[in-house]
């Protein structure tokens, strides 16, 4: 994604200043000389016209304001022609979604509805709306200048949910909020008794805390944790005298008497947001991702976000990404902001797209409302971020898919006792199918991108084997009516096929990972048959894994260990001499696994799935392929599973 910044500065503070028309800003884009930027009009005037934009005067009011204020700031934006060389550029070049961040240090700048701005003439798709144009598809963000401290782009998102209505102050839309939260953090939910609230409870805890009831001291404590990577807070916005000023605040819930409110500025929610981590009483905690929707007082059945002022003021404070909205959003509005943004950014898809997507379907969706150019987004990313988006996007599909098989493998064994009941194919495969589908399609989806491509095709080779597994015990557990049995069977071999050539591809991509060969021979094994072990791909798997059992990095060494066990089981299965005598490579398998126990702790991963993988062998390889040499190998694995501790993975 190209990216192209416009900067306004002024001289001073950047507070305590009004607009004016006699305060001169420079305005900085790319390269290109600076020019001098004025506003041509006074601060009490354009407070004024934008009383219509708050939906405080009549709809043909609103709208023709609308328009003349969309005029208005295309033409402020017009006097910079840096940012017209610079977009045309993008026009010419075919450069896709462009990134174009404003940076606003001044404070009253905030003020500015720039989102809303008309393409001026000179500008890519002039006379349409800027942020809405298709010649040159804009993600507009805005900045303050301030040192930037390192972001890591959270792959384990977790999202506290505070909200606050206080008496005599209004209704908010809590549940619909809710609601929607529940249903975007669903496919990471791993299994619970659906008759269990309690079990229920602690699995939705895992991703989503809820102050229903919000106060100073619950959001400072439930923060101080450290544990959430995204706020999403649903309030009141209350007008209130400081100074002599107007400004806006969050009604939330006193502390000492829920039903009283306590007005809380953007400072101080910054404050609150950033406390004290308790951990340690040193570092301060700090979100990736705060996003606000709040109620306006004033103005029943519609949600106005904190404005731009709190938002500035949480993103000085530090927080990567702040979206909030300028004007009110209508109730459906702030509902679809809230699905969009959380569903995209737990998927780990660039917050810049979603900000473009969240705006069009705004506009699509609502079309008597101008939602979709109230949203503001203070956006400050590393200057990594589309490898950590990546990066995050594999974690997350693969914890998604995680959590898929967790639910199948718990059903199955929650049904595999007497009191089982049979399950049709279609129910089986509904309580867990959507999502696992979704994700792995999402993980295939990001090997066009062209990096990490051993590691993408890995996880899914590792996802189609584990799925073949359930299928399988499906059918071995006669969980499933007679007449879905065979189709559960034709669909685990389809996945084993599957989850071989994905194997396959991990290792050509990347030549000296040996993992990828072995897994690769060994469900060709099972398959085809022991005869069908490639002697020379054998070999060169075992020349690889012996260089790794040399390698500095212990958790290499114990992967390595893990190679050579399963290498020798097909040596045994092969039922030839030539790759390793079959009393030397039972020997081996089990030195190997003493020297895996050593270096693998209980709770490791490599010691959890070997352990799992050796459980394969008799319970699913040897049924898949029924071969006179089978029984003896599997055997040998189950022997060599009951060396190994029982573990589990620390989040399971």
């Amino acid at each position: 994604m190209r990216t192209v910044t416009l900067e306004l500065l002024r001289h001073g503070p950047p507070h305590n200043q009004l607009l004016s028309p006699l305060t001169q800003y420079l305005g900085l884009c790319a390269n290109h000389a600076a020019v001098t930027v004025r506003l041509p009009f006074e601060h009490a005037y354009f407070q004024a016209r934008l009383r219509s934009l708050s939906y405080k005067d009549s709809a043909e009011t609103r709208q023709l304001q609308l328009a003349e204020m969309a005029k208005l700031m295309g033409e402020l934006l017009s006097t910079v022609p840096g940012l017209i060389a610079e977009l045309n550029a993008c026009a010419e070049q075919k450069s896709g979604m462009v990134h174009l961040r404003l940076i606003l240090s001044a404070n009253e700048l905030a003020l500015l509805p720039l989102e809303l701005a008309t393409a001026p003439n000179g500008f890519p798709g002039a006379g349409q709306s800027l942020a809405l144009q298709t010649q040159v598809p804009l993600s507009i963000t805005r900045e303050v200048r301030r040192v930037v401290e390192p972001v890591e782009w959270p792959s384990h998102p977790r999202i506290l949910f505070a909200a606050a209505s206080p008496a005599g102050v209004g209704d908010i839309p809590l549940h619909a909020h809710l609601l929607a939260l529940r249903k975007v953090i669903e496919p990471w939910i791993k299994y619970y008794e659906k008759d269990n609230k309690a079990s229920r409870a602690k699995r939705v805890a895992e991703h989503l805390t809820v102050l229903p009831q919000a106060s100073v001291a619950s959001l400072q404590q439930a923060c101080a944790t450290g544990e959430y990577t995204h706020v999403h807070i649903l309030a009141h916005g209350i007008n209130f005298q400081h100074a002599g000023d107007q400004r806006f605040g969050l009604a939330l819930h006193d502390s000492s008497d829920p039903r009283q409110t306590d007005i809380v500025d953007g400072v101080r929610l910054a404050t609150l947001l950033r406390t004290h981590k308790k951990a340690d009483g040193r570092a301060l905690v700090r979100p990736a991702v705060v996003t606000l929707a709040s109620c306006d007082s004033g103005n029943v059945g519609s949600v106005v976000g904190a404005g731009a002022s709190i938002a500035h003021a949480l993103h000085e404070a530090g927080i990567p990404l702040v979206v909030a909205s300028q004007f009110p959003l209508t109730f459906h509005g702030s509902i679809i902001m809230t699905q969009v943004l959380y569903e995209g950014l737990l998927w780990g898809e660039d917050p810049r797209l979603l900000l473009d997507d969240l705006r069009r379907r705004l506009r699509t969706g609502l079309a008597d409302t101008h939602d979709w150019g109230s949203v503001v987004a203070y956006v400050a990313l590393p200057l990594d971020i589309d490898r950590q988006l990546l990066d995050v996007s594999i974690r997350r599909a693969q914890s998604c898919i995680e959590a898929a098989l967790d639910w199948a493998d718990r059903s199955m064994d929650s049904m595999s006792g007497p009191a089982g009941e049979k399950k049709a194919a279609g129910e089986l495969w509904e309580s867990f199918g959507k999502e696992l589908n979704e994700a792995r399609l999402r993980m295939r989806d990001l090997l066009k991108k062209g990096q990490n491509t051993a590691e993408i095709y890995g996880l899914l080779a590792s996802a189609g084997k584990r799925l073949a597994e359930v299928l399988w015990r499906a059918t071995a557990y006669h969980q499933i009516v007679d007449n879905d049995a065979a189709t559960f069977q034709r669909r685990a071999v389809a996945s084993l096929d599957e989850s071989r050539e994905d194997y396959r591809k991990a290792f050509e991509a990347a030549r000296q990972e040996s993992w990828a060969l072995v897994q690769e021979l060994v469900l060709a094994a099972v398959l085809e048959g022991g005869s069908e072990v490639d002697a020379d791909a054998w070999r060169l798997a075992h020349f690889l894994s012996r260089l790794d059992l040399e390698s500095e990095d212990l958790q290499r060494r114990a992967w390595a260990h893990g190679n050579m066990i399963e290498l020798c089981l097909l040596a045994l299965l092969r039922n030839e001499q030539d790759l390793m005598p079959w009393q030397a490579a039972e020997f081996e398998a089990f030195q190997h696994t003493d020297e895996l126990k050593k270096l693998a702790k209980s709770g490791k991963v490599e010691l959890y799935t070997t352990r799992r993988q050796l459980a394969r062998y008799p319970r699913f390889f040897e049924e898949v392929k029924h071969e006179p040499r089978w029984n003896t190998v599997s055997m040998t694995a189950l022997r060599l599973h009951e060396e190994l501790p029982k573990s589990r993975l620390p989040d399971s």
